[in-house]
């Protein structure tokens, strides 16, 4: 029983990544202000309102998601950020786990 139990869950579990693999994270859920960009302020509480992370845990992600460092991410530097977590390139900091609590 505790066998099956396991394998419904993965399979559960493997279906919902599957159906979602090819989406982005909605950045428009990010920017509020509509503005192309998403603030720290915005990821904040985002993440915040959301309860999928904590004030010092979202600006450690929001810091690791902002390639250039100039204080916001672009929607270019999220898609970078999929990317990474996908394995399609090495070249940001973004972990899957970091991306996977974002959304």
């Amino acid at each position: 029983m505790v066998r099956r139990a396991n394998f419904l869950l993965a399979a559960a579990m493997m279906t919902a990544l599957i159906g979602h693999a090819d989406q982005l994270p909605d950045f428009s859920l990010f920017d509020v202000d509509d503005d192309g960009l998403i603030s720290e302020d915005e990821y904040v509480s985002q993440q915040t309102g959301s309860r999928k992370a904590s004030e010092s845990e979202a600006i450690a992600k929001f810091t690791r998601l902002d390639l250039d460092q100039n204080h916001t991410v672009s929607e270019e530097e999220l898609l970078r950020a999929v990317q990474a977590w996908r394995g399609e390139t090495d070249e940001t900091s973004v972990s899957a786990t970091d991306l996977a609590n974002s959304q």
